[in-house]
């Protein structure tokens, strides 16, 4: 028996970080370069709804054994080694080679994000499961333990909204998809076909619902950055429709990429195994842009050439991100400071990388 990672999970994670690399890159680029906005826009509806779904769903299991005091408090040093580490890290050199105070702590918030969303989920099962184990005193009582449910993701979506003011709260609900679809199944249920067959009814109308749901909402939130509105800056400017319009959006987007990635993701390719290292990816892209072309004023905006620019330059920061993750891993100690690979690598007596882990050091993998 031998493990393997599941090839559509790293396909959409690689999927994800290009359009990520793109997203960023595009932003690099003069104003005057024809659809860059609109490029921008449209990426900004599906990347990292993308990555939040990916994450709800690979963190369940982790998540649902959070169940005592002594777990709470492994499972949230692991998370903190695993993406807090890194960004604090990665700050601190960008800091001392820069010689700007500033860019320590002010790296990777999508990781700071993330870990914020895991550790209030992960606050928020333990004492739940605490007071329902206190009231229900071991009965089986299944609807009770519905509506304890029911209120633990009602509490952890609230809280994340009054907690991330500044930020994008409304990513909190691709990671209770996402947990919720691994918590119940789902994806497993619809795919557990060895052969895939297109034309399930289930994934047939899924698929075109989701695209459906894309063509309606997408033209009314084009011409919104997803980034620079958070639903706070919508909501006093009273254009709360316009936060529900762009969920359905990303919500169409989840629901019709993931079918087609498990559609299509027949085997575990050099693809896969560089999604396998999207959080580094993620932690060294952002640092050779803000290292290079923060120094660098781009003013070409020919229409072709600017964008022949975005994709040279997304293959180049893509490739020595890749090159500098494979030295990186080399070393146990940098691998464990700068890719958050755990307490894990420290106490190998070699350099052998560990299994490749998702952003919330979750393992996931099938057995063959």
């Amino acid at each position: 028996m031998t493990a393997k990672r599941l090839s559509w999970l790293d396909d959409a994670k690689m999927f994800a970080m290009l359009a990520v690399i793109v997203f960023h890159v595009i932003g690099y680029m003069p104003e005057g370069l024809q659809g860059k906005g609109e490029a921008s826009n449209l990426i900004g509806t599906f990347n990292m709804q993308l990555f939040m779904f990916l994450a709800g769903y690979t963190s369940m299991k982790s998540l649902e054994n959070v169940t005592s005091w002594n777990k709470y408090w492994n499972y949230v040093l692991k998370i903190a080694l695993r993406l807090m580490l890194p960004t604090f890290a990665i700050g601190a050199l960008r800091a001392l080679l820069t010689l700007d105070p500033s860019a320590f702590g002010n790296e990777q918030w999508f990781l700071k994000m993330l870990f914020r969303y895991l550790l209030v989920f992960a606050t928020v099962n333990w004492l739940f499961f605490e007071l329902e184990k206190f009231i229900l005193k071991q009965k089986d009582n299944k609807l009770l333990s519905t509506l304890f449910a029911i209120v633990r993701y009602i509490i952890f979506f609230t809280l994340m909204f009054f907690l991330s003011k500044t930020k994008l709260p409304e990513f909190a609900s691709y990671f209770l998809i996402g947990y919720l679809m691994k918590k119940h199944d789902v994806i497993t249920s619809f795919f557990s076909r060895q052969d895939r067959k297109w034309f399930t009814p289930t994934v047939t109308t899924l698929i075109v619902c989701s695209i459906l749901l894309i063509g309606y909402t997408y033209p009314l939130i084009s011409t919104h950055s997803f980034y620079s509105e958070p639903f706070w800056t919508l909501y006093h400017n009273h254009q709360t429709l316009l936060f529900v319009q762009r969920q359905l959006c990303g919500l169409g987007w989840v629901m019709a990429l993931t079918p087609l990635f498990i559609l299509f993701s027949r085997r575990y390719t050099r693809f896969s195994l560089w999604g396998s290292k999207s959080l580094g990816l993620y932690i060294i892209h952002t640092f050779l842009m803000r290292l290079i072309l923060d120094r660098v004023s781009i003013t070409y905006s020919e229409c072709l050439g600017g964008w022949l620019m975005v994709v040279a330059l997304t293959l180049i920061f893509t490739a020595a991100s890749l090159f500098i993750i494979s030295l990186l891993e080399r070393n146990k100690y940098t691998n464990f400071l700068f890719l958050g690979a755990g307490l894990a690598v420290l106490r190998k007596k070699d350099n052998t990388p560990n299994t490749p882990s998702d952003q919330t050091g979750n393992k996931d993998i099938i057995k063959k």
